[in-house]
């Protein structure tokens, strides 16, 4: 009985851990559009920061929201 509470008690961990970084993560792509706003706004010659900006941003939505990790991660790891 008392491994399922510790069992548990780590899947919820993983889990707030998890939730940490994904709430991170939602506010640096929060910094960066704002970031890109004020680079197309006073600088509009500026595309290739701009460009470097957008492939960052579908980089980190591509790894952190979309769960490519589990895609091609091994099979061991318990996933379904």
């Amino acid at each position: 009985m008392e491994d399922k509470g510790n069992l548990e008690e780590q899947n919820n961990g993983g889990y707030k851990e998890d939730k940490n970084i994904g709430a991170a993560v939602f506010l640096l792509l929060i910094a960066l559009t704002i970031g890109e706003f004020f680079i197309g706004s006073i600088a509009v010659d500026w595309s290739w920061p701009l460009w470097g900006i957008a492939i960052l941003k579908a980089a980190l939505i591509i790894y952190y929201f979309m769960h490519v990790t589990r895609v091609f991660g091994s099979s061991e790891e318990g996933g379904s």
